[in-house]
Protein backbone atom coordinates (compact mmCIF):
# COMPACT_ATOMS: atom_id res chain seq x y z
CA UNK A 1 0.00 0.00 0.00
CA UNK A 2 2.90 2.35 0.76
CA UNK A 3 4.39 1.71 -2.68
CA UNK A 4 1.05 2.56 -4.31
CA UNK A 5 0.81 5.73 -2.25
CA UNK A 6 4.35 6.78 -3.26
CA UNK A 7 3.61 5.99 -6.90
CA UNK A 8 0.43 8.09 -6.94
CA UNK A 9 2.13 10.97 -5.14
CA UNK A 10 5.22 10.97 -7.40
CA UNK A 11 3.08 10.61 -10.51
CA UNK A 12 0.92 13.57 -9.46
CA UNK A 13 3.97 15.75 -8.82
CA UNK A 14 5.61 14.72 -12.10
CA UNK A 15 2.48 15.72 -14.00
CA UNK A 16 3.03 19.28 -12.81
CA UNK A 17 6.80 19.64 -12.49
CA UNK A 18 7.99 17.68 -15.52
CA UNK A 19 5.92 19.55 -18.08
CA UNK A 20 6.79 22.24 -20.60
CA UNK A 21 4.11 24.55 -19.21
CA UNK A 22 5.64 24.43 -15.70
CA UNK A 23 9.12 25.19 -17.06
CA UNK A 24 7.86 28.00 -19.29
CA UNK A 25 5.78 29.55 -16.49
CA UNK A 26 8.72 29.46 -14.06
CA UNK A 27 11.02 30.95 -16.66
CA UNK A 28 8.51 33.78 -17.08
CA UNK A 29 8.25 34.14 -13.27
CA UNK A 30 12.04 34.34 -13.02
CA UNK A 31 12.17 37.07 -15.66
CA UNK A 32 9.28 39.00 -14.06
CA UNK A 33 10.64 38.85 -10.48
CA UNK A 34 14.20 39.73 -11.51
CA UNK A 35 12.79 42.47 -13.74
CA UNK A 36 10.66 44.00 -10.98
CA UNK A 37 13.58 44.04 -8.54
CA UNK A 38 15.76 45.72 -11.18
CA UNK A 39 13.01 47.81 -12.81
CA UNK A 40 14.85 51.13 -12.53
CA UNK A 41 17.98 49.70 -14.19
CA UNK A 42 15.88 48.25 -17.01
CA UNK A 43 14.15 51.57 -17.63
CA UNK A 44 17.53 53.31 -17.72
CA UNK A 45 18.87 50.66 -20.12
CA UNK A 46 16.09 51.45 -22.58
CA UNK A 47 16.56 55.18 -22.43
CA UNK A 48 15.30 56.10 -18.94
CA UNK A 49 16.99 59.25 -17.65
CA UNK A 50 15.66 59.35 -14.11
CA UNK A 51 19.13 58.70 -12.72
CA UNK A 52 20.93 61.18 -14.99
CA UNK A 53 22.73 63.93 -13.13
CA UNK A 54 20.81 67.20 -12.88
CA UNK A 55 23.13 70.18 -12.84
CA UNK A 56 21.79 73.30 -11.16
CA UNK A 57 23.73 76.25 -12.59
CA UNK A 58 23.57 79.44 -10.52
CA UNK A 59 24.21 82.73 -12.35
CA UNK A 60 25.08 84.94 -9.40
CA UNK A 61 24.81 88.67 -10.09
CA UNK A 62 24.07 89.39 -6.43
CA UNK A 63 26.97 87.77 -4.58
CA UNK A 64 25.06 85.17 -2.59
CA UNK A 65 26.13 81.93 -4.30
CA UNK A 66 27.92 80.59 -1.23
CA UNK A 67 24.90 81.22 0.99
CA UNK A 68 22.52 79.61 -1.51
CA UNK A 69 24.77 76.59 -2.00
CA UNK A 70 25.10 76.13 1.77
CA UNK A 71 21.33 76.38 2.23
CA UNK A 72 20.65 73.82 -0.52
CA UNK A 73 23.30 71.34 0.62
CA UNK A 74 22.43 71.57 4.30
CA UNK A 75 18.66 71.86 4.42
CA UNK A 76 17.75 69.90 1.29
CA UNK A 77 20.60 67.42 0.96
CA UNK A 78 18.44 64.27 0.94
CA UNK A 79 16.16 65.60 -1.79
CA UNK A 80 19.09 66.73 -3.95
CA UNK A 81 20.75 63.31 -3.60
CA UNK A 82 17.54 61.49 -4.51
CA UNK A 83 17.40 63.47 -7.76
CA UNK A 84 21.17 63.11 -8.32
CA UNK A 85 21.50 66.90 -8.30
CA UNK A 86 24.70 68.96 -8.16
CA UNK A 87 24.90 72.72 -7.50
CA UNK A 88 27.40 74.63 -9.64
CA UNK A 89 28.34 78.27 -10.07
CA UNK A 90 27.86 79.10 -13.74
CA UNK A 91 30.96 79.99 -15.77
CA UNK A 92 28.91 80.81 -18.87
CA UNK A 93 26.38 83.49 -19.74
CA UNK A 94 22.69 82.83 -19.44
CA UNK A 95 22.30 82.69 -23.22
CA UNK A 96 25.07 80.12 -23.55
CA UNK A 97 23.53 77.96 -20.82
CA UNK A 98 20.12 78.17 -22.48
CA UNK A 99 21.60 77.09 -25.79
CA UNK A 100 23.30 74.10 -24.14
CA UNK A 101 20.06 73.01 -22.44
CA UNK A 102 18.02 73.37 -25.63
CA UNK A 103 20.65 71.63 -27.74
CA UNK A 104 20.99 68.56 -25.49
CA UNK A 105 17.42 68.68 -24.08
CA UNK A 106 18.82 68.03 -20.62
CA UNK A 107 17.12 68.20 -17.22
CA UNK A 108 19.61 70.85 -16.06
CA UNK A 109 18.26 73.84 -14.18
CA UNK A 110 19.44 77.47 -14.45
CA UNK A 111 18.95 79.85 -11.52
CA UNK A 112 19.44 83.44 -12.62
CA UNK A 113 19.90 85.84 -9.69
CA UNK A 114 19.78 89.56 -10.54
CA UNK A 115 20.00 92.75 -8.53
CA UNK A 116 17.03 95.09 -8.15
CA UNK A 117 17.31 98.82 -8.56
CA UNK A 118 15.50 99.83 -5.39
CA UNK A 119 16.58 97.12 -2.96
CA UNK A 120 14.59 96.81 0.27
CA UNK A 121 14.24 94.25 3.04
CA UNK A 122 11.17 92.74 1.38
CA UNK A 123 12.83 92.60 -2.06
CA UNK A 124 16.55 91.86 -1.96
CA UNK A 125 16.95 90.44 -5.50
CA UNK A 126 15.06 88.86 -8.40
CA UNK A 127 15.36 85.21 -9.44
CA UNK A 128 14.52 83.13 -12.50
CA UNK A 129 14.35 79.33 -12.52
CA UNK A 130 14.86 78.08 -16.08
CA UNK A 131 14.54 74.49 -17.38
CA UNK A 132 13.83 72.79 -20.69
CA UNK A 133 10.70 71.00 -19.45
CA UNK A 134 8.63 71.01 -16.31
CA UNK A 135 10.62 70.06 -13.24
CA UNK A 136 9.52 67.65 -10.58
CA UNK A 137 7.34 69.59 -8.12
CA UNK A 138 9.29 68.48 -5.06
CA UNK A 139 12.67 69.52 -6.49
CA UNK A 140 11.27 72.83 -7.76
CA UNK A 141 9.68 73.61 -4.40
CA UNK A 142 12.93 72.90 -2.55
CA UNK A 143 14.87 75.24 -4.86
CA UNK A 144 12.29 77.98 -4.26
CA UNK A 145 12.42 77.42 -0.49
CA UNK A 146 16.23 77.62 -0.54
CA UNK A 147 16.13 80.90 -2.49
CA UNK A 148 13.60 82.37 -0.03
CA UNK A 149 15.66 81.20 2.95
CA UNK A 150 18.74 82.85 1.44
CA UNK A 151 16.74 86.04 0.93
CA UNK A 152 15.65 85.99 4.59
CA UNK A 153 19.27 85.61 5.72
CA UNK A 154 20.27 88.60 3.57
CA UNK A 155 17.46 90.68 5.01
CA UNK A 156 18.54 89.86 8.55
CA UNK A 157 22.13 90.82 7.75
CA UNK A 158 20.95 94.08 6.18
CA UNK A 159 19.16 94.77 9.47
CA UNK A 160 22.60 94.69 11.19
CA UNK A 161 21.93 91.44 13.04
CA UNK A 162 25.19 89.77 14.04
CA UNK A 163 26.24 86.40 12.59
CA UNK A 164 26.18 84.91 16.12
CA UNK A 165 22.56 85.96 16.54
CA UNK A 166 21.71 84.64 13.06
CA UNK A 167 23.26 81.29 13.97
CA UNK A 168 21.25 81.12 17.20
CA UNK A 169 18.06 82.01 15.29
CA UNK A 170 18.46 79.17 12.80
CA UNK A 171 19.76 76.57 15.24
CA UNK A 172 17.11 73.84 15.58
CA UNK A 173 15.43 73.28 18.93
CA UNK A 174 16.51 70.12 20.73
CA UNK A 175 13.30 68.14 21.20
CA UNK A 176 13.06 65.19 23.55
CA UNK A 177 10.04 63.06 22.55
CA UNK A 178 8.29 61.57 25.58
CA UNK A 179 5.48 58.99 25.39
CA UNK A 180 3.20 58.75 28.42
CA UNK A 181 1.86 55.36 27.30
CA UNK A 182 4.32 52.85 28.76
CA UNK A 183 3.04 50.10 26.44
CA UNK A 184 3.73 52.01 23.24
CA UNK A 185 5.95 50.23 20.75
CA UNK A 186 9.21 52.11 20.20
CA UNK A 187 9.64 50.40 16.83
CA UNK A 188 6.37 51.73 15.39
CA UNK A 189 7.95 53.44 12.37
CA UNK A 190 10.08 50.38 11.64
CA UNK A 191 7.04 48.14 12.05
CA UNK A 192 5.10 50.17 9.49
CA UNK A 193 7.97 49.91 7.02
CA UNK A 194 8.38 46.16 7.64
CA UNK A 195 4.60 45.76 7.36
CA UNK A 196 4.66 47.09 3.81
CA UNK A 197 7.42 44.64 2.94
CA UNK A 198 5.51 41.73 4.48
CA UNK A 199 2.58 42.38 2.15
CA UNK A 200 4.89 41.76 -0.79
CA UNK A 201 7.14 38.96 0.47
CA UNK A 202 4.56 36.97 2.46
CA UNK A 203 0.92 37.77 1.73
CA UNK A 204 1.05 37.83 -2.09
CA UNK A 205 3.07 34.57 -2.47
CA UNK A 206 0.83 32.90 0.14
CA UNK A 207 -2.24 33.89 -1.87
CA UNK A 208 -0.72 32.65 -5.14
CA UNK A 209 0.37 29.30 -3.67
CA UNK A 210 -3.10 28.63 -2.23
CA UNK A 211 -4.55 29.27 -5.69
CA UNK A 212 -2.05 26.78 -7.13
CA UNK A 213 -3.17 24.12 -4.66
CA UNK A 214 -6.85 24.77 -5.40
CA UNK A 215 -6.38 24.56 -9.15
CA UNK A 216 -4.05 21.55 -9.05
CA UNK A 217 -6.31 19.31 -6.94
CA UNK A 218 -9.49 20.24 -8.80
CA UNK A 219 -7.92 19.80 -12.24
CA UNK A 220 -6.41 16.40 -11.43
CA UNK A 221 -9.52 14.90 -9.84
CA UNK A 222 -11.79 16.12 -12.64
CA UNK A 223 -9.33 14.89 -15.27
CA UNK A 224 -9.32 11.40 -13.73
CA UNK A 225 -13.10 11.36 -13.49
CA UNK A 226 -13.67 12.66 -17.03
CA UNK A 227 -11.28 10.09 -18.54
CA UNK A 228 -12.76 7.27 -16.39
CA UNK A 229 -9.28 6.47 -15.08
CA UNK A 230 -10.60 7.07 -11.58
CA UNK A 231 -12.33 3.68 -11.63
CA UNK A 232 -9.07 1.90 -12.46
CA UNK A 233 -7.17 3.77 -9.71
CA UNK A 234 -9.79 3.16 -7.00
CA UNK A 235 -9.89 -0.53 -7.91
CA UNK A 236 -6.19 -0.74 -6.99
CA UNK A 237 -6.01 1.60 -3.98
CA UNK A 238 -8.44 2.74 -1.34
CA UNK A 239 -10.10 6.16 -1.57
CA UNK A 240 -8.21 7.15 1.59
CA UNK A 241 -4.81 6.47 -0.03
CA UNK A 242 -5.89 8.25 -3.21
CA UNK A 243 -7.13 11.23 -1.18
CA UNK A 244 -3.89 11.52 0.80
CA UNK A 245 -1.75 11.23 -2.34
CA UNK A 246 -3.59 14.20 -3.86
CA UNK A 247 -3.18 16.27 -0.69
CA UNK A 248 0.51 15.50 -0.24
CA UNK A 249 1.43 16.03 -3.90
CA UNK A 250 -0.42 19.37 -4.06
CA UNK A 251 1.28 20.63 -0.89
CA UNK A 252 4.74 19.45 -1.96
CA UNK A 253 4.23 21.17 -5.30
CA UNK A 254 3.16 24.42 -3.60
CA UNK A 255 6.15 24.34 -1.22
CA UNK A 256 8.51 23.62 -4.12
CA UNK A 257 7.06 26.51 -6.11
CA UNK A 258 7.38 28.77 -3.07
CA UNK A 259 11.07 27.86 -2.71
CA UNK A 260 11.59 28.64 -6.40
CA UNK A 261 10.04 32.09 -5.87
CA UNK A 262 12.50 32.71 -3.02
CA UNK A 263 15.40 31.64 -5.26
CA UNK A 264 14.20 33.95 -8.05
CA UNK A 265 14.04 36.85 -5.59
CA UNK A 266 17.57 36.16 -4.36
CA UNK A 267 18.83 36.06 -7.96
CA UNK A 268 17.14 39.41 -8.62
CA UNK A 269 18.70 41.00 -5.53
CA UNK A 270 22.17 39.65 -6.39
CA UNK A 271 21.88 40.99 -9.95
CA UNK A 272 20.82 44.39 -8.57
CA UNK A 273 23.81 44.54 -6.23
CA UNK A 274 26.22 43.53 -8.99
CA UNK A 275 24.89 45.99 -11.57
CA UNK A 276 24.10 49.05 -9.44
CA UNK A 277 26.66 51.85 -9.55
CA UNK A 278 27.07 54.89 -7.39
CA UNK A 279 28.10 58.31 -8.66
CA UNK A 280 31.77 57.43 -8.28
CA UNK A 281 31.35 54.33 -10.40
CA UNK A 282 32.13 51.83 -7.65
CA UNK A 283 30.09 48.69 -8.30
CA UNK A 284 27.31 48.15 -5.85
CA UNK A 285 28.65 50.42 -3.12
CA UNK A 286 25.65 52.76 -2.76
CA UNK A 287 23.09 49.98 -3.08
CA UNK A 288 24.91 47.73 -0.62
CA UNK A 289 25.17 50.68 1.75
CA UNK A 290 21.43 51.30 1.69
CA UNK A 291 20.57 47.63 2.17
CA UNK A 292 23.15 47.32 4.96
CA UNK A 293 21.64 50.37 6.66
CA UNK A 294 18.15 48.85 6.60
CA UNK A 295 19.44 45.48 7.79
CA UNK A 296 21.36 47.07 10.68
CA UNK A 297 18.34 49.13 11.65
CA UNK A 298 16.18 46.00 11.63
CA UNK A 299 18.60 43.68 13.45
CA UNK A 300 19.32 46.25 16.16
CA UNK A 301 15.62 46.59 17.00
CA UNK A 302 13.41 44.41 19.16
CA UNK A 303 11.29 43.72 16.09
CA UNK A 304 13.96 41.37 14.68
CA UNK A 305 13.88 39.23 17.83
CA UNK A 306 10.09 39.27 17.82
CA UNK A 307 9.86 38.04 14.22
CA UNK A 308 12.54 35.37 14.74
CA UNK A 309 10.64 34.07 17.77
CA UNK A 310 7.44 33.90 15.77
CA UNK A 311 8.96 32.48 12.57
CA UNK A 312 8.51 28.76 13.49
CA UNK A 313 4.85 29.44 14.25
CA UNK A 314 4.46 31.32 10.94
CA UNK A 315 5.77 28.27 9.07
CA UNK A 316 3.46 25.90 10.95
CA UNK A 317 0.46 28.17 10.28
CA UNK A 318 1.35 28.37 6.60
CA UNK A 319 1.74 24.59 6.19
CA UNK A 320 -1.48 23.89 8.11
CA UNK A 321 -3.28 26.46 5.94
CA UNK A 322 -2.05 24.72 2.80
CA UNK A 323 -3.29 21.40 4.18
CA UNK A 324 -6.65 22.83 5.28
CA UNK A 325 -7.35 24.41 1.89
CA UNK A 326 -6.27 21.25 0.04
CA UNK A 327 -8.52 19.12 2.28
CA UNK A 328 -11.51 21.37 1.75
CA UNK A 329 -11.07 21.75 -1.99
CA UNK A 330 -10.29 18.05 -2.44
CA UNK A 331 -13.58 17.10 -0.79
CA UNK A 332 -15.54 19.55 -2.93
CA UNK A 333 -13.76 18.46 -6.12
CA UNK A 334 -14.69 14.81 -5.52
CA UNK A 335 -18.38 15.68 -5.86
CA UNK A 336 -17.97 17.42 -9.23
CA UNK A 337 -17.76 15.78 -12.65
CA UNK A 338 -16.21 18.56 -14.77
CA UNK A 339 -14.28 21.82 -14.42
CA UNK A 340 -17.41 23.91 -14.96
CA UNK A 341 -19.03 22.44 -11.82
CA UNK A 342 -15.72 22.70 -9.97
CA UNK A 343 -15.30 26.40 -10.81
CA UNK A 344 -18.73 27.10 -9.31
CA UNK A 345 -18.05 25.17 -6.11
CA UNK A 346 -14.78 27.05 -5.47
CA UNK A 347 -16.72 30.10 -4.27
CA UNK A 348 -16.56 29.31 -0.49
CA UNK A 349 -12.80 28.78 -0.72
CA UNK A 350 -12.23 31.98 -2.65
CA UNK A 351 -14.37 33.98 -0.21
CA UNK A 352 -12.25 32.86 2.76
CA UNK A 353 -9.05 33.48 0.85
CA UNK A 354 -10.04 36.98 -0.31
CA UNK A 355 -11.28 37.99 3.16
CA UNK A 356 -7.97 36.93 4.72
CA UNK A 357 -6.00 38.66 1.96
CA UNK A 358 -7.71 42.05 2.35
CA UNK A 359 -7.74 41.91 6.14
CA UNK A 360 -3.98 41.26 6.10
CA UNK A 361 -3.41 44.20 3.75
CA UNK A 362 -5.46 46.63 5.87
CA UNK A 363 -4.32 45.25 9.25
CA UNK A 364 -1.85 48.10 9.77
CA UNK A 365 -4.49 50.70 8.85
CA UNK A 366 -7.01 49.36 11.38
CA UNK A 367 -4.41 48.44 13.96
CA UNK A 368 -6.03 47.65 17.30
CA UNK A 369 -9.42 46.71 15.83
CA UNK A 370 -11.02 43.86 17.79
CA UNK A 371 -12.72 42.50 14.67
CA UNK A 372 -9.40 41.89 12.86
CA UNK A 373 -7.85 40.25 15.93
CA UNK A 374 -10.81 37.88 16.27
CA UNK A 375 -10.60 37.11 12.55
CA UNK A 376 -6.96 36.06 13.05
CA UNK A 377 -8.18 33.02 15.03
CA UNK A 378 -10.60 31.86 12.31
CA UNK A 379 -9.26 28.83 10.38
CA UNK A 380 -8.58 29.48 6.67
CA UNK A 381 -7.90 33.14 7.57
CA UNK A 382 -5.43 32.77 10.45
CA UNK A 383 -2.64 31.46 8.22
CA UNK A 384 -2.40 34.74 6.30
CA UNK A 385 -3.60 37.21 8.96
CA UNK A 386 -2.08 36.01 12.26
CA UNK A 387 1.61 36.47 11.21
CA UNK A 388 0.87 40.04 10.09
CA UNK A 389 -0.87 40.94 13.36
CA UNK A 390 1.94 39.33 15.37
CA UNK A 391 4.49 41.46 13.49
CA UNK A 392 2.42 44.56 14.21
CA UNK A 393 2.42 43.67 17.92
CA UNK A 394 -1.30 42.85 18.03
CA UNK A 395 -0.82 39.16 18.86
CA UNK A 396 1.45 37.18 21.18
CA UNK A 397 3.11 33.77 20.88
CA UNK A 398 0.24 32.34 22.91
CA UNK A 399 -2.24 33.77 20.39
CA UNK A 400 -0.29 32.13 17.57
CA UNK A 401 -0.38 28.79 19.41
CA UNK A 402 -4.16 29.12 19.84
CA UNK A 403 -4.53 29.88 16.11
CA UNK A 404 -2.42 26.83 15.29
CA UNK A 405 -4.54 24.67 17.60
CA UNK A 406 -7.80 25.85 16.02
CA UNK A 407 -6.43 25.37 12.51
CA UNK A 408 -5.06 21.91 13.37
CA UNK A 409 -8.41 20.91 14.87
CA UNK A 410 -10.16 22.12 11.73
CA UNK A 411 -7.82 19.98 9.58
CA UNK A 412 -8.60 16.94 11.72
CA UNK A 413 -12.38 17.47 11.40
CA UNK A 414 -12.10 18.12 7.67
CA UNK A 415 -10.17 14.90 7.18
CA UNK A 416 -12.51 12.81 9.33
CA UNK A 417 -15.78 14.00 7.77
CA UNK A 418 -14.37 15.00 4.42
CA UNK A 419 -13.12 11.49 3.78
CA UNK A 420 -16.72 10.27 3.97
CA UNK A 421 -17.76 12.72 1.27
CA UNK A 422 -14.70 11.84 -0.79
CA UNK A 423 -15.47 8.10 -0.68
CA UNK A 424 -19.05 8.71 -1.75
CA UNK A 425 -18.30 11.27 -4.44
CA UNK A 426 -15.14 9.99 -6.10
CA UNK A 427 -17.03 7.44 -8.22
CA UNK A 428 -20.24 9.44 -8.46
CA UNK A 429 -20.66 10.98 -11.92
CA UNK A 430 -23.97 12.72 -11.31
CA UNK A 431 -23.83 16.52 -11.14
CA UNK A 432 -27.42 16.98 -9.88
CA UNK A 433 -28.30 17.78 -6.27
CA UNK A 434 -24.66 18.31 -5.37
CA UNK A 435 -25.11 19.78 -1.88
CA UNK A 436 -27.76 17.18 -1.01
CA UNK A 437 -25.25 14.42 -1.80
CA UNK A 438 -22.64 16.14 0.37
CA UNK A 439 -24.88 16.34 3.44
CA UNK A 440 -26.07 12.77 2.91
CA UNK A 441 -22.47 11.54 2.81
CA UNK A 442 -21.73 13.25 6.13
CA UNK A 443 -24.42 11.19 7.86
CA UNK A 444 -22.93 7.91 6.66
CA UNK A 445 -20.15 6.22 8.60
Amino acid sequence: MKNKFKFLTKDSIKKKVCTKSFKIINLILLIIIVGLINLDSIVKLFGGDFEDKINVYVIDNVGIYNELETTLNSGYKDILESYNTEIKKADKTIEELKEDVIKDKTNDVIINLTKVENKSLDKMFDAEVISYEKMDKLLYQDIINAINTTKSNMALKEANISSELLTSIYNPVEINRIYLNEDINENQELIEMIGNVIIIVFIVPFFILILLIVQMIGAEINEEKSTKSMEVIISSVSPQVHFMSKLISANVFAIFQGLLLIVYSIIGIVIRLLTSNNMAGVVGTSEVGKITEYINMFTSSELATTILNGLPFFIILMLLSFFAYSLFIGVLASMTTNMEDYNQIQTPVMVFLMVGYYLAIYASVYQGATFIKIAAFIPFISGILAPVLYTLGEMTILDLIISIGLLGGTCALLYKYGLRIYKAGILNYSSSKLWKKIFKSLKEK
